[in-house]
């Protein structure tokens, strides 16, 4: 098994259970509120990997900027979804919301000019129409 599988893996599983809660959350407490507790929860594992790396994490100019803009995304992302739990099913919108890998593809492949086979794309078009059924 390749070396990215655990990690991928792992993302799958922890990223699926983290889209849940944010439902049961904005049942009880205003999106807005909902995004700070789901951050203050993230600045918990920073601390952890902070003190892994004892408190000197890597600065480059460059990838600290691209790293900062894929936290304000993922920010802007989180209370997009927020809004969207706390106005309909969190089954419909999460099947929507997971749609966003095929942006992650499409900019990798006209930006990094990195390759898609034909068995990747049939692959994306069956799970975005897969998503498509289950959201409907």
């Amino acid at each position: 098994m390749n070396s990215w599988w655990v990690p991928a893996l792992a993302c799958f599983l922890l990223w699926g259970v983290s889209r849940f809660f944010p439902k049961l959350a904005v049942n009880h407490i205003d999106p807005n509120s909902a995004l700070t507790a789901e951050i203050a929860g993230e600045l918990l594992v920073v601390l952890v990997v902070l003190a892994n790396v004892g408190f000197r994490p890597t600065f480059d100019l460059k990838g600290t900027s691209y790293a900062l803009l894929a936290g304000i995304f993922g920010g802007l992302g989180v209370y997009a979804y927020l809004l969207g739990a706390q106005r309909g099913n969190v089954s419909q919108l999460v099947a929507v919301s997971a749609l966003y890998p095929v942006v992650t593809v499409l900019l990798g492949l006209f930006l990094l000019g990195e390759a898609v086979t034909t068995k990747q794309i049939v692959g994306m078009v069956f799970a975005f129409l897969a998503i498509l059924l289950v959201a409907t």
